[in-house]
């Protein structure tokens, strides 16, 4: 799927930005999504050195810059969460901006 050079840029926050910039340099973290003990935990974020909200990830999926793939570790469900494509474009478009 191809995405327009005119792709409409949300109001990201400073972190909500660095989190997207993160994210791009192919980290990706994980949401655990099993009724258990675990649920609602989040993994992964050992080497992001911003400040993480979990209302970061309700907002970059609102905006559709997430993909979300399930993955099964011991029994226990969870998302595995990375930058899509149009998320990539997003940032491709704000250093244009920045730049020109």
């Amino acid at each position: 799927m191809m995405f327009s050079p005119t792709l409409t840029i949300p109001k990201l926050t400073e972190e909500q930005l660095e989190f997207t910039l993160w994210l791009s340099k192919g980290n990706s973290l994980f949401l655990c999504s099993e009724i258990c003990s675990d649920f609602g935990k989040v993994d992964g974020l050992e080497t992001f050195n911003g400040h993480f909200q979990k209302r970061t990830l309700f907002r970059l999926k609102r905006e559709g810059l997430l993909t979300e793939t399930t993955i099964f570790e011991m029994g226990i469900r969870w998302q595995k969460l990375t930058l899509n494509e149009r998320g990539k474009q997003l940032l491709t478009n704000c250093e244009v901006k920045a730049h020109a």
